[in-house]
């Protein structure tokens, strides 16, 4: 990457403005692939179907969950729950066969039967009847097992590996954290559609660690987005807030992204799209003075101001990386400076 070279007034407002276009242009015309989908559907039909009540309650424990199933289903996909995880509570339901014995009144299991009473089912001189009544049984979310990233269908695309990404990640991840801003890669996170989250009362930011180098700094930059911008909970908290944040935080992404020389993927522009168009659709429902709150042009004005406080230090931190290099690991976030070095 060249070395960073402040620019003029003029030279920022162009470029701005350029980024701002292609927001408002990804949010407007981003369709999905309908083939993604399609694979999805035949993906998502190796694995069970619940009741309402059984979805409900998958949704009350773990309301990211995507594709959902028992550990012995899991099994026969190949697949096996990781050790420590938690499944989901359902009702699974259970046929019990019983029959009454000649002067009995209270029924015995079919299971229980002798010898002798077993014949005379088969001779059909003994009525055999059932019932169906519901156990707790549990399922698991496929980020619980060991199933690869790799095998996920492409709608949870995790990304790929990138030591470009990588390394850019690790400097903004420091640059982040001197902020106040702790940035954790979470196995906490019992979802595959749940990439990250921002937690305003402690200020952390954690990912999901099955991510990718390029799903992962874009999902960085969008909570970070959400971090610097001050997203938080107003006791007034509604619809409109979450999709006005969400559109924020993608907005902001997108443009540090298209600065670093990264492509957009699919899923954020996806992410962006249907936020953007559920913004707009309650913009619709303001009146004059809510409108001078919530507004497109507000939300873009916020997420320039941002990008112009930080972009210089980016830019000056991101300097340092060298994009074309081969040889460091992956893993460059955690390496602690040997103590030898230290004292250099």
């Amino acid at each position: 990457m060249a070395k960073y070279e402040k620019r003029s007034a003029d030279e920022i407002k162009a470029e701005l403005d350029s980024y701002n276009e292609k927001i408002i242009d990804l949010g407007e015309s981003f369709k999905r692939d309908p083939s993604i989908m399609a694979e999805f559907f035949q993906f998502e039909a190796n694995f069970y179907q619940y009741s309402a009540r059984n979805q409900l309650l998958i949704y009350q424990q773990n309301k990211y969950a995507s594709i959902v199933g028992s550990f012995k289903h899991f099994k026969d996909q190949g697949y096996s729950v990781q050790k420590g995880e938690r499944g989901m509570k359902i009702f699974v339901p259970v046929t019990a066969s019983y029959f009454y014995r000649k002067g009995e009144k209270q029924a015995t299991p079919l299971k229980e039967a002798t010898k002798v009473e077993r014949d005379l089912i088969k001779q059909g001189l003994i009525e055999v009847k059932s019932m169906t009544r519901f156990k707790l049984g549990s399922v698991f979310d496929i980020a619980q097992t060991n199933c690869p990233p790799e095998n996920y269908p492409k709608l949870f695309n995790m990304g790929e590996q990138s030591i470009a990404h990588d390394q850019v990640f690790c400097k903004l991840k420091e640059y982040c954290e001197s902020k106040g801003f702790p940035v954790e890669e979470s196995a906490e996170m019992r979802s595959i559609s749940l990439r990250g989250t921002f937690v305003p009362a402690t200020k952390e930011i954690h990912l999901n660690e099955k991510l990718q180098d390029t799903q992962k700094l874009g999902t960085f930059l969008h909570e970070m987005a959400h971090a610097f911008l001050d997203h938080g909970f107003p006791e007034d908290y509604g619809v409109i807030y979450k999709h006005m944040h969400e559109f924020e935080a993608d907005g902001l992404a997108i443009m540090l992204l298209t600065r670093f020389g990264f492509e957009i993927t699919d899923p954020m522009k996806d992410h962006l799209s249907t936020h953007y168009k559920a913004f707009l659709s309650k913009l619709d429902g303001l009146d004059a003075n809510q409108l001078k709150e919530f507004s497109i042009e507000n939300s873009i004005d916020r997420i320039n101001a941002l990008y112009k406080e930080h972009i210089d230090d980016f830019l000056s931190i991101i300097d340092e990386v060298s994009l074309s290099q081969n040889d460091v690991s992956n893993d460059e976030c955690d390496m602690e400076m040997d103590p030898w070095e230290q004292e250099m």
